[in-house]
């Protein structure tokens, strides 16, 4: 058995086209102030729209409100932003920021968010 990889285009086609959602997403990072994922969504007939998704929880402890960890989010969500990825408030605390990739890009653009997320984070 073929060992599947966060970027198999070809699992995450199949599973979108089984699901009820035409939907495939697999995480590949997550820690208190952000989530990364990958996924692929089907609007026939369009082609298939491959993405990377960024999940920024903006207030992680759910006590006081951290203004350092809020300033490293707004850095975040500004170089996001340049990235020409799409930010959207969420219930939970939290900004989507989604951008669609060439499916054979998603490897590299994860690698790149994820510099991204360690420079604003650390």
């Amino acid at each position: 058995m073929k060992k599947q990889t966060p970027f198999d285009a070809t699992a995450l086609l199949e599973e979108a086209e089984a699901s009820e959602h035409k939907e495939a997403y697999r995480t590949l990072e997550r820690n208190t102030n952000y989530r990364i994922g990958a996924g692929v969504r089907l609007t026939p007939p369009n082609p298939p729209t491959f993405f990377v998704e960024i999940l920024i929880y903006l207030c992680p402890s759910f006590t006081n409100a951290n203004l350092n960890a809020l300033e490293k989010s707004l850095t975040c969500l500004k170089e996001l932003k340049a990235r020409n990825y799409t930010l959207t408030c969420q219930d939970g605390n939290c900004i989507s920021c989604e951008a669609a990739v060439p499916k054979q890009h998603l490897a590299e653009e994860y690698a790149n968010v994820k510099a991204v997320m360690k420079n604003s984070f650390s």
